[in-house]
């Protein structure tokens, strides 16, 4: 019996909709004629039962189907703006108009009581009409409406996948007969081996995040593969109460701005529709919040908006809370507010509003109306308190960023009662910022309400892996002359020992050594190598991330003439250009060179256009702050790094290039995207990809501190501040009330000392406590007093003049002692951020359990050197306890691994391999150890012998076990004796030892075919 798509995948959907709950009908059987997208005696039957109304009116439930009907029938006109219009209708939010001429609102789909619906699958479901038939697969209708089309292949066909499935829904079937897909939520593709779903008139591509995987965030996607995460899929997907949930809240369009647009359907991702469901489910059960923690790149920005409508379309949530919720949705940039805004567009969706300042913000927000307001986080400076009311529900984009300091404070007391939702891609953990803590419940799970790894992102390709490339830069520095020059310059300007002192510290400054013109000649001519060879051919941008304003402007213009000098240009035959985008102050401050890099929003965003058309110049950006974090540009292959960055911004930074894109010129796809460090971010990179956890109340040092005693202290403190110039208006901001203030705290009296003592504790007790309530009658007298300590603090003017006067030239004098600047490859510092890569990192972490190792900042260690360097930490301490021969012979395997040259990325993951092997042998010493388990020791002391003998006991026969160690010492011998270096590629080499081998295992009396020989066999290719 041969496999067909009929047989296997097909007949499998339709036997999971039945246990789901879909009555199956085959398609001859249906009320319908051929011709027909709408079952018509179903939809009226449920028209009928939904609006009682209409029984006693006939004519106006014609009407209703009359409308859709048309409305299915301009689906030829453009079958987005008709899906879009259609959803609407199957909401329940259009208005439909009676026979006497009034709009009244319908409902053909009962989405609160779901047993009150037809759910019907058929298969081979035939229409006709256009150019000739065609027949769709399997067709999931609810009361009568179409609503999923599947379309399956044969598993069996190697030349066939679930992107021919795709390709004959986009390119045949909605081409040909649109009218069928005006009603649809989504289409699914699948050969049995892969399942995918994606809206309509989404292109189809093997590498597409359009056409998207299903799945649960708890599933392992390396371990739950083929038919078994397809039928996981379908289950979790294709049950009616998923597919209407879907239509209900979480479907919406983006119109097109312009011309060169089109109108996009948006269906949220498997991380997208779990989160939203969580946050809705908090809700509802009046929880405070919580942390969505989803990987870089697989779009929390549209999960807020799909988890807004959620909650704003409930009618659950508007009766607990006694109306309809507000809903603030949070950014930190401009951009990301407009692309939310755009989500929220869709027609039938609630009201929205952008303020277009702060004022605007307040007022909304004074009110009580409900809808969605989207807003950035700066608008809530100065706001105060604004509502009480706890039907306010805030989501928090980037929430790594603009959580902690005055902003965040800011919206909190705004709105004090609201629900917080954070989303973020990095999490913060350390001393002074934790986003568990400021969005983290403690119900739930590590104080994470859902997670979205970066192994789960990778492997469901909704991102790349990230290959990063080390780079060494060097240079010779002749101390002793330096040192030499300096004192002449120094006896030149006639500088004494304190000014020597300052000068030189604020040289010994990385900017110093990053800003030496050859230096950044050969980082630049290095990057514009790198680019020419491996990026530009493939249609890829780049982006250069320097140490500040200064050195952007510096490598920008070493890039460009870099460029020129190569005459790198595009296939058309322009010339390749660099943009800079960088925070320009308008300021008399500001550089002139710097000016001219002032972009208003609008050129910025221009700009931002130009670099993701794969046919633009417009080949590099150089930024410093801007662009580094949040910016989405799926064309960039390549982030080049030469500042230092760690933790969340370093994780931010280098998962810039990861997102899939396919030139739309030649085809190509970006296999991976590419980090190459200048800085030497090896082991900070190591850190950022195992990412923080939040701290248990073990692990916290918590200092528990009563608020209202330190508001006592504050008012007893600010009281005797305040006698100390009793008589003095604090309102009066006058020259001549701040002289009368200095003549009371005279430098060098006892007043002076009370007063800058005083004030210094009163500041700590204000910045911790504010914005409490207790603080606002004494916010006036508070700010007089700072202001007056500030007109007391000594201002270092000299020391600003020296370094003004003197900066460059010893700055200038370094460089000079600078010579032989060098980049090289470094190929040990290649660090292959893929699934398997990321997930090795972390086991080998977990394993060993232990504390980072500081590395030199002169000599920073890459990711390799860290995790030896932990192995062999744990190593030192057990030696200095046990002569044992395990420790011996772990410590000599760690030294074998540490001269292995790693030189592509099959090679890095194969250390990563021998080096978690390596780790969980250490455990295991350790628990034998301290168990007396001598048989596991001597296994573990010669790791070879150890297995070979497990596999000989494992499949000898009862009763030859006393000869087993004679066994494996006579293999032994014989491989070392007849093994050579590229034995396995050798015929004769493999015969040899093939012979060999069944000569020992007979000499014993042992089978020489079978398991014994197969696995023994296999051991040798692997260990010899």
């Amino acid at each position: 019996m041969a496999w067909t798509e009929s047989s296997t995948i097909q007949r499998s959907l339709l036997e999971w909709a039945e246990e789901a709950g879909w009555e199956h009908i085959p398609s001859d059987e249906l009320p319908r004629d051929n011709h027909d997208v709408v079952i018509e005696t179903w939809a009226m039957e449920a028209l009928l039962a939904l609006n009682p109304e209409l029984v006693d009116d006939p004519e106006s439930a014609e009407l209703i189907l009359h409308e859709i009907n048309q409305a299915i029938l301009d689906a030829h006109n453009g079958l987005v703006a008709a899906n879009e219009l259609l959803t609407v209708m199957l909401r329940g939010d259009h208005s439909f108009p009676t026979i006497q001429g009034k709009h009244v609102p319908r409902r053909l789909i009962n989405f609160d009581d779901l047993d009150n619906n037809r759910f019907t699958v058929a298969d081979e479901v035939t229409i006709t009409g256009a150019v000739k038939p065609r027949r769709f697969d399997v067709v999931y209708y609810v009361n009568g409406f179409p609503l999923v089309v599947a379309e399956t292949k044969s598993p069996v066909k190697h030349q066939v996948s679930w992107v021919n499935a795709a390709k004959d829904i986009y390119g045949t079937y909605e081409e040909e007969y649109p009218n069928f897909f005006a009603t649809n939520v989504f289409n699914v593709a699948t050969e049995g081996l892969e399942f995918r779903m994606a809206p309509i008139r989404a292109y189809p591509d093997p590498d597409s995040d359009i056409w998207a995987p299903w799945g649960s965030t708890e599933d392992d996607p390396k371990k739950l593969t083929g038919p078994a995460r397809v039928q996981r899929a379908a289950r979790l997907l294709l049950r009616p109460e998923t597919v209407l949930m879907i239509l209900k809240d979480l479907v919406m369009y983006r119109h097109a701005r312009d011309a060169s647009e089109v109108d996009v359907k948006f269906l949220p991702r498997y991380p997208q529709f779990e989160a939203a469901l969580a946050i809705h489910a908090k809700v509802l059960a009046d929880g405070p919040g919580g942390l969505i923690w989803h990987h870089q790149g697989s779009g929390k920005t549209e999960l807020m908006a799909f988890a807004a409508a959620r909650v704003l379309r409930d009618d659950a949530v508007i009766d607990m809370y006694g109306g309809a919720p507000t809903v603030i949705v949070i950014a930190d940039r401009k951009d990301l507010v407009r692309q939310t805004a755009e989500m929220f567009e869709t027609a039938g969706m609630p009201r929205m509003s952008v303020p277009g300042n702060r004022r605007e913000l307040h007022k909304l927000l004074r009110r009580d109306d409900p809808g969605v307001v989207i807003t950035t986080v700066h608008k809530f400076a100065e706001a105060g308190h604004l509502n009480d009311r706890s039907n306010i529900i805030v989501l928090v984009d980037e929430a790594h960023r603009s959580q902690e300091g005055k902003f965040g404070k800011a919206w909190r007391a705004a709105v004090p009662n609201a629900k917080f939702f954070g989303a973020t891609g990095t999490a913060i953990e350390d001393k002074d910022r934790s986003t568990f803590r400021l969005f983290g419940d403690p119900d739930d799970p590590d104080f994470v309400m859902s997670r979205y790894t970066p192994e789960q992102s990778i492997a469901d390709g909704f991102t790349k892996p990230v290959i990063v490339e080390g780079r060494s830069v060097g240079f010779d520095l002749d101390k002793g002359d330096l040192d030499e020059a300096f004192d002449q310059f120094a006896a030149e300007e006639d500088l004494d020992e304190d000014e020597k002192v300052y000068l030189s510290g604020k040289a010994s400054h990385i900017e110093t050594v990053l800003s030496n013109p050859e230096r950044v000649a050969a980082v630049c001519a290095d990057i514009v190598e790198h680019y020419l060879t491996y990026v530009a051919p493939l249609g890829q941008k780049a982006q250069v991330v320097a140490f500040n304003q200064k050195l952007v402007v510096a490598y920008a213009h070493a890039v460009q003439a870099e460029l020129e000098r190569r005459g790198a240009v595009m296939p058309d035959g322009r010339a390749r250009e660099v943009g800079v985008v960088m925070h320009v102050a308008d300021s008399k401050d500001t550089p002139k060179e710097h000016k001219k890099y002032l972009l208003t929003p609008e050129q910025e965003e221009a700009l931002k256009r130009r670099f993701k058309k794969v046919d633009d110049p417009m080949s590099f950006v150089v930024v410093t702050a801007k662009w580094m974090t949040g910016f989405n540009a799926p064309i960039e292959g390549v982030l080049y790094l030469d500042k230092p960055a760690k933790g969340a911004n370093l994780f931010q930074t280098i998962t810039r290039p990861n997102r899939p894109w396919k030139n739309p010129i030649t085809g190509q796809r970006k296999d991976y995207g590419r980090v190459v460090d200048y800085i030497g971010l090896a082991k900070a990179i190591g850190e950022a990809i195992a990412g923080p956890k939040a701290k248990t109340e073990e692990e916290s040092e918590l200092n528990v501190t009563d608020s209202a005693q330190l508001a006592g202290k504050f008012v007893s403190d600010l009281t005797r501040l305040v006698a100390l110039f009793d008589g003095i208006n604090t309102a009066d901001s006058s020259f001549e009330g701040l002289a009368e203030a200095h003549e009371r705290i005279v430098e060098g009296s006892p007043q002076r000392t009370q007063f800058i003592e005083t004030y210094v504790a009163l500041q700590t007790v204000w910045e911790f406590l504010d914005p409490h309530p207790m603080l606002a009658p004494f916010r006036q007298q508070y700010y007089w007093l700072a202001k007056v300590y500030e007109s007391i603090r000594p201002k270092d003017v000299s020391r600003a003049f020296l370094w003004d006067r003197l900066g460059a030239k010893t700055t200038e004098l370094i460089h000079g002692h600078m010579a032989d600047v060098r980049v090289r490859s470094m190929p040990s510092k290649t660090v292959t951020l893929d699934a398997a890569g990321l997930e090795l990192v972390k086991r080998i972490a977990e394993q060993l359990k232990l504390p980072d190792i500081e590395s030199s900042e002169n000599e920073p260690g890459d990711v390799y050197q860290e995790v030896l360097d932990s192995i062999e930490a744990r190593l030192k301490r057990r030696l200095a306890e046990s002569e044992s021969p395990v420790y011996r012979s772990l410590a000599e395997r760690i030294e074998k691994l540490r001269t292995k040259a790693i030189e592509n990325v099959e090679d890095s993951l194969a250390f990563l391999e021998q080096a978690l092997k390596i780790a969980q042998d250490v455990v295991a010493a350790d628990r034998a150890a301290e168990a007396g388990d001598k048989e596991t020791l001597g296994r573990l002391a010669d790791p070879k012998r150890g297995a070979l003998t497990q596999i000989v006991e494992q499949n000898t026969p009862p009763g030859l076990h006393k000869i087993v160690p004679d066994i494996v010492d006579r293999i032994d011998s014989i491989v070392a004796e007849v093994a050579y270096t590229g034995w396995i590629e050798s015929d004769a080499g493999d015969k040899r030892v093939r012979r060999e081998l069944r000569t020992a295992l007979k000499e014993y009396g042992l089978p020489i075919k079978g398991d014994l020989f197969d696995k023994t066999y296999e051991y040798v290719r692997e260990n010899f």
